[in-house]
């Protein structure tokens, strides 16, 4: 397991913001409370019953006829890709916020998958930001190695 210098200078809230990754973080951060809680709001009739009946055992990956609206849902909301995203963005800014850059083949494969979505089911405005994060988190790290000084220890 590779070690992490923890002795590496945090950055100062001025030298932060000029990292592209910062902004991918704040952008993946954004997006995935927007999409969670937009997602969850358009449903809101269908959460009211599922909070009425109990939340155990709710969901299924086959739901029948009458449970279909339920599991639509929780696939558009929580159990989409909105919680990662927030919790992907809130780990990018602790590790720019601390000196650490943030690995290109993150950002790389973030655009990788949404250029896939875009090319399976169109690119919407979700998907060009998608591909915003990805391209801002290759461009942090991109940028990361191109500074001067010594790279932190892992």
């Amino acid at each position: 397991m590779p070690i992490i210098d923890t002795q590496s200078e945090a950055t100062t809230s001025r030298t932060w913001w000029r990292n592209p990754s910062a902004w991918g973080g704040l952008l993946a951060m954004c997006g995935g409370v927007f999409h969670t809680v937009v997602a969850a709001l358009m449903r809101q009739d269908v959460w009211a019953q599922i909070i009425d009946e109990g939340f155990f055992n709710t969901v299924t990956l086959e739901p029948s006829a009458d449970r279909l609206a339920a599991a639509e849902a929780f696939w558009f909301s929580v159990g989409s890709f909105g919680v990662p995203l927030l919790l992907l963005g809130s780990l990018v800014t602790w590790l720019i916020r601390r000196g650490v850059p943030v690995p290109g083949w993150l950002g790389c494969g973030l655009a990788a998958w949404a250029v896939l979505i875009g090319l399976v089911s169109g690119f919407d405005g979700g998907t060009l930001i998608l591909l915003t994060i990805g391209a801002l988190l290759a461009a942090g790290a991109w940028t990361a190695r191109r500074a001067p000084g010594p790279l932190p220890r892992y």
